[in-house]
């Protein structure tokens, strides 16, 4: 699902220059509640508006996603507000927003709705082509249907096709059982080869929806992995991959893999990479989460190394910065926390303050700069930040050259069930530990 399941094109705006927050949410909202006659339209604003009195949601530079649940409804409906120029939002120094998307409708599907827009604006080039646009019709166009990403020449695509094919004939001569290829559909060859017994992973940022040329590689057994990551360079494109396909079970222990990738900012494939997954990702067998014996969701694991690739890549107000997640077994972990702040999280409710709400990125990213950890639930709500562990057992085996923030990582990981995900400020690099060590490094 997507943009197409919850948007009408009447239901998009071009917003005048000058309009103030309160102008286009209420414009919005009233044109929302025309499609819901039995709801009272000013229960729709009031929503909306206690929403954002709340936390705002402004989840990216010029990007805000304002949404609400209401009760007796059925179904998610979806407005949009371009404004070219510009809106102040929040405070003028953090920026104009330039693309609204609100999102009203039933709480069961609530979060997935949110879901989907974040991720269907991660398509490298959506955003500026929707903003710059002046055309409601071009706009519903291109959040709808299935996007091409930036065009690639001939020579290109030769190049990508036949490092694909060089990549396939590497993987069954090295005994590799899977292929990762990072890269846009139209530079795919064709890889339904009935000879093959080499299973395919699609890694890209989106859905089929967004590939349509990939439906026929799906259908014909083949699988796609998302990997909403922004800012990944060629070394983390692998690593990340493997990563999230371990933990959605994609990859098992003991398998070879062949993966193909370019510069994450050009459509071409041009590197191939042969990676013995048990003995290169060895450790992350140790973590509880894999075997089942925690109660980590894997979609909240994914979240936070999403979140924390984007924190490690971006910073803040363009200073490196430096973090600490600590996910699941949260009764125990809770132990041996000690607030050192207020806690910016507490008095709101559960649904509000939840992990896999896109509309929380920038509160995170913000809240991120502040020292102590983020605790999170396995079910992914967030339950504080700014907050301090302590840890009395010895932590054993920890690499020398780490501070403090990875030996509180080691040390609630090895007191608890918990995993814990660390940011570097000095090297920007993500550290993850479980069973009181650090299993990798990326």
């Amino acid at each position: 699902m997507g943009f197409s399941d919850y948007l009408m094109q009447d239901h998009i705006f071009l917003l005048d220059q000058g309009i103030s927050k309160t102008e286009a949410l209420n414009l919005l909202a009233l044109s929302l509640a025309q499609r819901l006659p039995d709801i009272d339209k000013n229960t729709i604003v009031q929503s909306v508006w206690q929403r954002e009195e709340q936390l705002s949601t402004r989840i990216a530079p010029g990007i805000a996603i304002p949404h609400a649940t209401l009760p007796n409804v059925t179904g998610t409906y979806i407005a949009v507000g371009v404004c070219a120029e510009g809106m102040v939002y929040d405070a003028p120094e953090d920026g104009n927003v330039h693309l609204l998307i609100m999102i009203i409708g039933e709480e069961q599907n609530h979060l997935k709705a949110l879901s989907d827009v974040a991720q269907r604006l991660q398509v490298p080039g959506l955003y500026d082509r929707v903003v710059s646009s002046r055309d409601t019709a071009e706009i519903f166009a291109l959040l709808t249907s299935p996007s091409a990403d930036i065009s690639t020449s001939w020579e290109g695509v030769k190049l990508s096709r036949l490092i694909c094919r060089q990549a396939l004939d590497l993987a069954t001569a090295a005994g590799a059982t899977a292929a990762v290829i990072h890269g846009m559909p139209d530079s795919l060859p064709d890889l339904k080869k009935p000879d093959t017994k080499i299973r395919i992973i699609y890694a890209a940022s989106g859905s089929t929806d967004d590939y349509p040329k990939l439906q026929d590689h799906i259908d014909a057994g083949h699988t796609l992995l998302s990997v909403p990551f922004r800012g990944l360079n060629r070394a983390r494109q692998v690593e990340i991959s493997i990563l999230l396909a371990l933990s959605k079970g994609l990859l098992n222990k003991g398998e070879k893999v062949v993966s193909v990738f370019g510069m994450n900012t050009r459509n071409l494939l041009d590197t191939i990479v042969f990676t013995d997954i048990e003995r290169e990702f060895k450790r992350f067998f140790s973590m509880s989460m894999e075997n089942g014996s925690n109660d980590i969701q894997q979609e909240v694991f994914i979240r936070v190394l999403q979140l924390s690739a984007e924190i490690a890549h971006e910073g803040r107000e363009g200073k490196p910065v430096g973090t600490l997640f600590v996910i699941g077994d949260y009764k125990e972990v809770l132990t041996h926390c000690q607030q050192m702040i207020a806690n910016p999280f507490k008095g709101y409710e559960e649904h509000e303050r939840n992990i896999l709400d896109p509309g929380l990125s920038e509160t995170i990213k913000e809240f991120a700069q502040i020292d102590g950890a983020f605790i999170i639930r396995g079910d992914g709500v967030i339950a504080s930040a700014g907050t301090y562990l302590r840890v009395k057992q010895p932590i054993k085996n920890f690499p020398s050259g780490l501070g403090a923030r990875h030996a509180a990582a080691a040390g609630i990981t090895g007191a608890t069930r918990a995993v814990a995900v660390a940011i570097s400020e000095s090297t920007r690099k993500l550290s993850l530990f479980s069973t009181g060590e650090r299993i990798m490094e990326v």
